[in-house]
Formats: structure tokens, C-alpha cells, sequence
């Protein structure tokens, strides 16, 4: 059964960009071969200049946890870490149904 997450990341005040700039750096192309990625989509947030926000579907709740393993995600996190106010904000949910994936189990 798929498997996803809301994330919200808060960069220091002013910082979003330079953590955009790392994002771009390692995260597109881990995400591209990373075939347990079923969807991706990552955000500014529109009333915050210093929060991004991401929606990413998985395969499963296994390929969610692999992908914290990734060499690339390793690199973005070291990279990042001193533009960041904190730990993201995470929820993990269920998907019933996508768009862009397909019908889940209501479809």
C-alpha cells in the first residue's frame, strides 16, 4: 500500500534560498532513480518567505525508510543542516487517491 509524507522544513530567517540551492544540488537526481518514488513535489510556502513544504509518495513505508539511506539524501542533510531552524515537520498518510499516480484503494 503506498505510503506518504507531508513535510515542512524551516530555514533560518532569510536562508530559504541557499537550502533551495542545496535541495537542487542532491535531491532531484536521488529522487529520479529512486523508483519507489511514486510522487514528489516540493514547494515554497506562500505566507512564510522561510518555509518550504513537500509531499512525497512511496511505493511503501519500507521504500520511504530506505530512501534515508540514500548517499545523495546523506549528502543533502550534512549539506543543509546549518541552513535549517529545526527538524521538519513530518506527517506520514495514507493515500486513497492521486491524479498523477493513479487509483489507491477508494478508486
Amino acid at each position: 500500500m503506498s505510503h506518504a509524507l507531508f513535510l515542512r522544513h524551516r530555514a533560518l530567517p532569510g536562508r530559504r534560498d541557499e537550502l533551495m540551492t542545496v535541495w537542487q544540488r542532491h535531491m532531484p537526481a536521488a529522487i529520479a532513480a529512486n523508483a519507489d518514488h511514486e510522487a514528489y513535489v516540493y514547494t515554497t510556502v506562500d505566507d512564510d518567505p522561510d518555509a518550504l513544504a513537500v509531499f512525497q509518495q512511496y511505493r511503501d513505508a519500507a521504500a520511504a525508510a530506505a530512501f534515508l539511506h540514500d548517499p545523495r539524501y546523506l549528502q543533502y542533510l550534512q549539506e543543509s543542516k546549518h541552513l535549517l531552524a529545526g527538524p521538519p515537520e513530518v506527517s506520514a498518510c495514507t493515500p486513497l487517491w492521486s491524479k498523477a499516480v493513479g487509483p489507491g484503494p477508494c478508486g
